[in-house]
């Protein structure tokens, strides 16, 4: 299938920017985008509010007080964005779902490289399991949403606790370090020689083996928590995550993979600019409602 119309105007857009390259320019890349997001328009919700999660800056987002609770690990390649740039976002999530999130403003690599930033959801996972009621929220089920290297840091964390979550959403997710990446002239939102270098900044050397970061390769998917995976039909990482897919869906794990027709990487979180976004979050609320009324 060819690019969908609005991946192609994404990919226009971002060709007529002007021309800023990594690792030189990270600096300012991170400042224009933070700047960028302060001054986009905003859902109000009833509760926003920074939190200290045992030392990991996040931010609450409750649409109501009671709402489910859900971690949020933002994506960026383990380097870019924060809790501003996905601001926006998590307020269209949070209210399109009626599920309250827990965005983690981990360390970003290259300065702070793994296992700092896995570290840093893992705790906050296990603070707002904690700490829930004082924030009017329920984590009794507590699903984990990452998009890109966001839902790479989720898949390793069930890999390291598979316990810690109840349910994984991975949105187009990194899972094998050594995948010989496609060529696909079709897509610039990711290409291959950057995808290359976030690995290295993350994972430098024989860190990118783990398997809490390959996470394709971890021998304990069986233990996994139930998945919806969603790849990216012109996306350098669209094979790998259906690979993933299927070896958890082989383990024995409960999983629904969709591949999104005609999308390019970072779709999800631009519902202003995709259609399929605002879908797939539709999607992911219900799929997200079904799965803790089955656990309850």
């Amino acid at each position: 299938m060819s690019l969908h119309p609005q991946s192609q105007a994404l990919l226009d857009a971002l060709a007529a920017e002007e021309g800023l390259s990594l690792p030189g320019d990270l600096d300012r890349i991170r400042a224009e985008a933070h700047d960028a997001a302060l001054r986009a328009d905003r859902i109000g919700l009833d509760h926003v509010a920074d939190v200290d999660a045992d030392g990991v800056p996040c931010r609450l987002y409750r649409p109501r007080p009671g709402a489910p609770v859900a971690l949020y690990v933002h994506g960026g390649g383990w380097v870019l964005h924060d809790l501003e740039t996905h601001d926006v976002f998590c307020r269209y999530l949070a209210h399109r779902t009626g599920w309250a999130l827990l965005a983690v403003d981990y360390r970003r690599a290259p300065e702070h490289p793994y296992p700092a930033p896995l570290n840093d959801v893992q705790t906050a996972a296990a603070w707002i399991r904690a700490h829930d009621r004082e924030h009017r929220v329920d984590a009794s089920f507590l699903p984990g949403i990452g998009d890109s290297s966001g839902a790479n840091l989720i898949a390793g964390l069930c890999v390291r606790h598979p316990s810690a979550l109840d349910f994984q959403v991975l949105m187009y997710p990194p899972v094998d370090r050594r995948a010989e990446l496609p060529e696909d002239e079709a897509n610039a939102a990711l290409d291959g020689p950057g995808m290359e270098w976030f690995w290295e900044a993350y994972a430098p050397g024989d860190l990118g083996d783990h398997p809490e970061v390959s996470v394709l390769g971890a021998d304990n998917l069986a233990e996994h928590p139930p998945a919806y995976v969603v790849s990216n039909e012109h996306d350098v990482l669209r094979d790998q995550a259906e690979d993933y897919a299927a070896r958890l869906a082989a383990a024995g794990v409960d999983v629904l993979a969709h591949r999104a027709l005609g999308m390019v990487h970072s779709f999800w979180r631009q519902p202003a600019a995709f259609d399929a976004s605002r879908s797939t979050v539709t999607a992911v609320g219900a799929l997200l409602d079904a799965q803790r009324s089955r656990m309850r």
